[in-house]
């Protein structure tokens, strides 16, 4: 398939404003109604703005300076003259497309040139991604020019947008499922079974071409493939969970990364809620389960806490949380490992168990889960099973949660005992409950350059929710409180890669980050785009366990209003 033919789909989406996500399906139903088998993953990775699935570990490492650099050598337009007009449209994208259309070469030639197709621009991606040491940001941008040179001006718009993680055609995960059921005549529910199975949509979508709804309901775990975690709902406290429930499990609410292990004999893979390869940030893990995980094939949950762990002290000393921060700079770090794992210790508490040796065990009851990893878990100091109380005396309940609390850990979950576990959902069978007014986890969207001694720092971060309908972030204030100046200083590192746009002191950054706030109040608002406004946000934590598909809705907002 020619590269032109979804590069057109994403142009009339663009410049027609569409949003509505019922006519967004129709478009996506439409054309993947007649893609072939080939392409078909690639195709549904492009709707979504991806070049690889979430779960993968590979990158593209590509800045805005590279592909200036590339289309200044294909061109030959001056870097400073590419970037004005970038200053002036605030699109490298639209910037790209403009500048090659104007190439003598190409409109005398484009008759005999091949035509750019699908195929040969997920290869240049896959390319990009295995370039590495001296010389590879050389390699990338011959690979980039490579692509340019046969781009006509909207093949090369989206072409840099998808290099630069900047599709903005608000394509979300629910329209490309509901386009998979119209396309394949399918179950809309299945279809989103299959995805929080195996985490591939493109894989999803061609099992429902070729097999139908017999084909969906018979997807299965795959180890090296992560499955969506089950997600809590929030409740008061103990007593709301022990009405619901009755008696029910209680267990130890951490402060850390949810983690999700998987073994295949020899093979170890780590993935986060965000479904993030962290295999290699954490070796004792592997490790730990190398030595402690009686079976060969597993797939099992847990939460990393960074802890203390000096040689000094007692276990409850030892195994005091540090702040989530800390960890996420183990999680962030792709060099010097072991330098970081002496630095900051981790243990993990074990919580749940999916699949063991062959046999699925999603559908069997939470108490039985329970048992079977007991049975298949050596615990040590560090990896272990998460504490439990399992009771249905509100007293007993609030002893179990003040010991947590006085334990530096966030709270405690309660879970339902005959429960099965739901991949993805909030089904209800599992309760959060911690003594903190709600919070919002919420997106970085801009920032404005301090003053003074904060001079080279962004001292001030535009917030946004999301619009689940037009896959849009919607601000909703600003946060310039609750930061210290190494935290300060951090942010800006992590965001000036994410600078889009620079106007003055004002920045507007890709939305990537994602942090956890608090606020007085939630106000109506005719200054930001959600219709709302924050009165005085601070930041809780960086939620580095997050990614900005898992920010906060505009419904939610809207709830917590009313």
């Amino acid at each position: 398939m020619d590269f032109i033919k979804i590069a057109e789909i994403f142009d009339k989406i663009d410049k027609e404003g569409i949003t509505g996500r019922i006519e967004l399906t129709k478009i996506v139903a439409k054309f993947i109604a007649g893609v072939s088998d080939e392409v078909l993953q690639i195709i549904l990775l492009f709707f979504q703005g991806k070049t690889f699935p979430i779960w993968s570990n590979k990158e593209l490492g590509i800045a805005e300076n590279l592909v200036v650099k590339a289309l200044s050598k294909t061109t030959g337009w001056k870097e400073e003259k590419i970037k004005a007009q970038i200053r002036e449209e605030g699109d490298l994208g639209n910037v790209g497309g403009k500048i090659l259309s104007g190439r003598i070469q190409h409109s005398l030639f484009s008759s005999e040139m091949e035509n750019l197709t699908v195929k040969e621009v997920s290869d240049s991606f896959q390319k990009i991604s295995e370039c590495s040491g001296g010389g590879s940001q050389e390699k990338k941008m011959q690979l980039i020019g490579q692509i340019l040179s046969k781009a006509t001006e909207t093949e090369a718009k989206f072409f840099v947008r998808l290099l630069l993680g900047e599709m903005r055609v608000g394509i979300g995960e629910g329209v490309i499922r509901d386009a998979i059921a119209i396309a394949y005549n399918v179950e809309p529910k299945l279809v989103e079974r299959g995805y929080y199975l195996i985490s591939d949509i493109g894989k999803v979508a061609g099992i429902a071409k070729a097999n139908g709804n017999n084909g969906l309901e018979n997807i299965v775990l795959e180890i090296g493939i992560p499955v969506r975690v089950m997600l809590a709902q929030k409740v008061n406290g103990v007593r709301d969970a022990i009405d619901e429930f009755g008696k029910c499990a209680f267990e130890v609410k951490y402060d850390g990364m949810r983690i999700q292990i998987q073994k295949n004999k020899a093979h170890i893979y780590l993935f986060t809620r965000r479904l993030e390869n962290v295999t290699t940030q954490f070796p004792e893990i592997v490790r730990a389960v190398k030595e402690n995980v009686q079976a060969d094939k597993v797939i099992m949950e847990g939460e990393t806490v960074a802890i203390h762990g000096t040689n000094k002290g007692n276990e409850e000393e030892r195994r005091r949380p540090r702040v989530f921060q800390e960890l996420s700079r183990r999680i962030k770090r792709k060099y010097d490992i072991d330098e970081i794992v002496g630095k900051i210790p981790v243990e993990i508490n074990l919580f749940d168990i999916l699949y063991l040796n062959g046999k699925p065990l999603m559908n069997e009851k939470f108490e039985n889960r329970r048992k079977i990893l007991e049975n298949t878990v050596k615990t040590t100091e560090a990896f272990r099973l998460a504490e439990q109380t399992i009771t249905d005396s509100i007293e007993d309940a609030e002893k179990f949660y003040n010991y947590a609390l006085k334990s530096g850990h966030e709270g405690v979950m309660a879970k339902k005992l005959d429960a099965a576990y739901q991949a993805g959902s909030r089904a209800g069978y599992m309760y959060k409950i911690k003594p903190i007014m709600e919070t919002l986890d919420v997106v970085i969207v801009g920032g404005t350059w301090g003053e003074g001694r904060r001079a080279q720092w962004l001292a001030s971060f535009l917030l946004a929710i999301r619009d689940p309908v037009s896959n849009k972030f919607l601000t909703i204030g600003r946060l310039g409180t609750g930061f210290t100046d190494e935290q300060f200083k951090e942010m800006t590192e992590i965001l000036k890669e994410l600078i889009i746009r620079e106007e003055g002191k004002e920045v507007e950054i890709k939305p990537n980050v994602v942090v956890e706030v608090a606020y007085e109040e939630i106000q109506k608002s005719p200054s930001y785009t959600s219709g709302y406004a924050l009165r005085f946000p601070r930041l809780v934590r960086f939620r580095d366990d997050k990614s900005h598909e898992e920010s906060d809705t505009v419904e939610r907002v809207e709830e917590l209003s009313r």
